[in-house]
């Protein structure tokens, strides 16, 4: 999501610097500034949609995911992995998305956001959440390698006893 919001906000970027034919004239009237505001503003609004409906969807698979590490004995050491992570992404939909959402949405249009209260705030939240980020990806690497290594583990003991009935079978 990181990639699809910086990415958007360059595009706007290259927009303005490289308008198509038919746009050029829209842009023109409008002025740089204020062109750039209306595809920032368009730019934001969809990258809120991108991370509200993306929270939604790693909440389904953390609850799908804890669950599953419930039910599985073997599983059960790990389970506190994905209920983390679940709380994680149900403290940054509910409490953290909301705030930076509204915050962003009284920044759209001022020219130099960044460097007022607002935008200030605004940063610290995106600062707090880029750093919830990086603690679920690297919760969710942990995991990964964790149900890697048993499956292994586990695929190695099965061959292991598979070969032993066979030498007890063909003597």
């Amino acid at each position: 999501m990181f990639f699809v919001a910086t990415q958007n906000f360059q595009g706007v970027e290259q927009v303005l610097d490289r308008p198509a034919d038919k746009a050029n004239p829209a842009l023109r009237q409008l002025g740089h500034e204020e062109a750039r505001f209306l595809l920032r503003y368009q730019v934001s609004e969809l990258n809120r949609f991108y991370f509200n409906v993306w929270e939604r969807v790693q909440l389904a698979l953390g609850v799908g995911l804890t669950l599953l590490a419930w039910r599985w004995p073997w599983r059960r050491n790990i389970v506190f992995v994905p209920a983390v992570l679940l709380l994680i992404v149900a403290a940054s939909h509910w409490f953290m998305t909301p705030e930076i959402t509204h915050l962003g949405r009284l920044m759209d249009f001022v020219p130099n956001a960044r460097e007022t209260e607002t935008g200030r705030v605004f940063w610290r939240y995106h600062q707090i959440y880029s750093t919830l980020e990086v603690l679920k990806f690297l919760l969710g690497l942990y995991l990964a390698f964790t149900l890697l290594a048993r499956s292994r583990s586990s695929a190695s003991s099965s061959a292991r006893g598979v070969r032993e009935v066979d030498v007890i079978d063909n003597p």
